[in-house]
């Protein structure tokens, strides 16, 4: 079978006209041509980009402007595997040359407003005349940018009216307006301002630094008392690729506060939520202030929304009254969650709270929540059930401070121990913004050990021979934590950075039985790299410093020494952590040995012998879904990390059950979002794993019995994996 090739020039003239069964037919254009072949079946087989000189827009922004669709990425596969539930093949759309014109124009605009005025797209158009299908491939070269020469300010004053104005384009600002002085204690503020206006020199000049430079100007004067203000580019002379900008800016009037008005508040008093707000009569109006005030109100958790402002349609003059509407939720709230990992499966908690408790914005909360074990895919599964109620004052000493006191109880049966905790636990919280925060708690607390699990050499029973060993402890714990950062969502970052430093120390020796001091840090940085590809790297460091009686090498009881610090002891591997490692295994670790009627020994499970030092990082690639669009998405990491205790008091006596050097771990996986949160599932591989991280627990348990060398038995290479898999959040 021969093919025919047609080539049409960039005018859209046919070079060659004749036709046989499977011929391919070429366009290329920038003007608007003519694809005669084309019918209403025609669809669009693959969609293409081509960038000689690359692009500063991203491909995900990119094929959001564009209404041609190919089939998406992986069409072969989704074909490969459309038989599958859930997985249906690719979608091939029609083909339109209108529609593929009016992207070609829609794009020479996306990219002029972005800063490339000389912008050039142009397309490729392939038909298959067998399949009727066409490849398209639009080829951008975004040319140069256009960038700041220099940057002038002009302050006019408000004899024009306000539709007078400037708001854009050229020319000289609003008739009848001249330039004016600011009061002389703004003018410092005012030049140092200006000055870093002229930071943005040589950046490039499009619709976004346009806004931004008004909007910086127009803030400026918000914040310091000018309620009216306006700002707006008046003039943007070009040369060549340089340009020369001018802004306008018209303050207005400045005026003082002279009301505060409160609306929809029906259970909250008005003396607790003027006080959140940190403005008062009097004050200079100032935006910024206003908009804290709406997140300061936003923090009772009584009120679900708050929106505040400028009372509308007041005259312009030296006063101005301010207004904070809000909305009120109910007083009483119960709500729940459930949730599954791989390591502890199914896991729920349960909250009732009273959110105007005894008034005054305080509440209280009843909280219950269970770690159950049930269907959990790893043996050291947490079994945990917890009661707590808890006070909350919003304001405390200040409206930045708040605090919390209330009683607690928890039982756990985990691989630390089986114990029965209670006491009741006070913090102290400062907030100056969402993730600018410094927190005070103290814990006061008494445990008490029913069992604790393989702590010492297998040749040794747990706590036989140790008669000052008593199984309960009274514990007074005094933590401070703050965070830092710039993340862009909590829950969901696609950017920023944060800072988690914490600081844990016990006493007074005569109230706490067990003492140290607990130092670590935890970091996370989200790095777009493209619009379709984040960049998320995470680090941990810690150190522990047990002293007193807590001291297993000065202390009364080695034994109580240990069992009083499990709790704080590092660990890593898990499915936040080092992942080619189960929970808290990544380190030295000891089997769970119990001993049958019969004699014979028997092990499980692996015990974390933890550590008194961590260090762990993280690099993970977020990448699109094959086959599904955002929020779903798929990743690649690679994790690191280290745990040991400097001496020998806390490893293991068995050279072959430690692990004090670094591990590495590489995998993948993805993660979906539901109505019910997301689900992640995940695989990690352990790239330099000790002989024991291969070795069955029984087989390890029985050999260091009967003093046989572990480097005797067979390693299981299926070891080297680790699955991880959770529903929700953990809690």
């Amino acid at each position: 079978m021969f093919g025919l090739v047609l080539l049409l020039s960039t005018s859209g003239t046919s070079l060659a006209a004749q036709q046989s069964e499977g011929s391919v037919i070429s366009e290329r254009s920038s003007a608007a041509p003519s694809l005669f072949l084309v019918d209403s079946e025609t669809r669009i087989q693959k969609l293409g980009w081509s960038f000689p000189a690359g692009s500063a827009i991203g491909g995900g922004r990119l094929r959001e402007r564009v209404a041609v669709r190919g089939p998406g990425s992986f069409a072969w596969l989704r074909s490969l595997f459309d038989f599958l539930p859930g997985v249906s093949g690719p979608e091939y759309a029609p083909f339109s040359p209108i529609v593929l014109q009016r992207d070609v124009v829609r794009l020479r605009h996306l990219y002029r407003d972005a800063g490339f005025p000389r912008a050039r797209v142009d397309y490729d158009v392939r038909l298959d005349t067998t399949t009727n299908r066409v490849g398209v491939t639009l080829i951008v070269d975004q040319g140069e940018p256009l960038t700041v020469d220099s940057i002038h300010v002009r302050v006019l004053d408000d004899s024009a009216p306000p539709e007078a104005w400037p708001l854009g384009g050229s020319g000289d600002g609003g008739s009848g307006s001249s330039e004016v002085d600011l009061p002389p204690e703004l003018s410092d503020e005012w030049e140092a301002f200006v000055e870093d206006l002229g930071a943005s020199r040589g950046s490039r000049f499009g619709q976004q630094e346009r806004a931004r430079l008004v909007n910086e100007t127009t803030n400026w004067f918000l914040d310091r008392g000018y309620p009216w203000a306006r700002a707006s580019v008046t003039r943007a002379d070009t040369v060549d690729t340089r340009v020369s900008v001018t802004l306008d800016a018209v303050p207005g009037p400045r005026a003082k506060v002279r009301e505060i008005r409160i609306e929809g508040n029906e259970r909250l008093s008005l003396d607790v939520l003027i006080r959140e707000i940190p403005i008062r009569i009097g004050d200079w109006y100032d935006a910024s202030r206003v908009s804290e005030g709406e997140r300061e109100l936003y923090q009772l958790e009584l009120v679900r929304q708050a929106l505040g402002g400028i009372v509308e349609s007041q005259p312009s003059d030296s006063t101005v009254a301010l207004q904070f509407r809000v909305n009120e939720g109910r007083p009483r709230l119960i709500w729940g969650r459930v949730g599954w990992r791989s390591a502890s499966g199914v896991s729920a908690e349960a909250h009732w709270s009273h959110r105007n408790f005894l008034g005054g914005g305080r509440s209280l909360t009843v909280s219950t929540n269970a770690e159950t074990g049930w269907a959990a895919l790893e043996v050291n599964n947490p079994r945990t059930l917890g009661l707590s109620a808890l006070v909350r004052q919003p304001y405390l000493i200040q409206r930045t401070m708040d605090g919390s006191f209330g009683p607690f109880v928890r039982f756990r049966d985990d691989f630390r121990d089986r114990s029965l905790l209670f006491g009741v636990e006070s913090s102290l919280g400062y907030r100056k913004r969402a993730l600018e925060a410094v927190t005070l708690q103290h814990q006061l607390s008494r445990l008490r050990v029913d069992d604790t699990y393989q702590l010492t050499p297998v040749r040794e029973v747990v706590l036989q021979g140790d008669s000052t060993f008593t199984p309960t402890f009274v514990k007074s714990i005094f933590r401070l934590s703050g965070a830092y950062g710039t993340l862009d969502d909590r829950i969901d970052p696609r950017s920023g950075y944060l800072i988690e430093p914490s600081v844990q120390v016990t006493g007074p020796t005569g109230i706490s039985d067990v003492e140290f001091l607990r130092v670590g840090v935890r970091s996370m940085t989200v790095i777009p790299v493209s619009t379709d590809a984040t960049l998320f790297l995470r680090g941990t460091a810690g150190r522990l410093f047990p002293f007193g009686e807590s001291d297993p090498e000065r202390g009364v009881s080695r034994t109580r020494a240990i069992v009083g610090l499990r709790d704080v002891m590092f660990t890593a591997g898990g499915t936040s952590d080092v992942r080619g490692w189960a929970s808290g295994l990544m380190g030295s670790k000891i089997p769970d040995v119990r001993v049958n009627s019969d004699g014979s020994v028997v092990a499980n499970r692996y015990v974390p012998a933890g550590g008194l030092a961590r260090l762990t990082g993280t690099a993970e690639l977020g990448l699109p879904f094959p086959f599904l669009p955002r929020p779903h998405r798929s990743f690649l990491f690679f994790d690191t990390g280290r745990v040991w205790s400097p001496g020998d008091v806390f490893d293991p006596a068995d050279p072959e059950l430690r692990r004090e050097g670094w591990a590495y771990a590489v995998g993948g996986g993805f993660e979906f979002r539901t109505l019910v949160g997301p689900v992640r599932l995940g695989a990690g591989y352990k790239l330099n794993p000790v002989p024991v991280d291969l070795l069955d627990p029984g087989d390890v348990a029985r050999a260091l019995v009967d003093q046989v060398p572990l480097s005797t038995l067979e390693t299981k290479s299926l070891r080297r994996w680790h699955l991880h898999l959770s529903i929700g959040r953990g809690f």
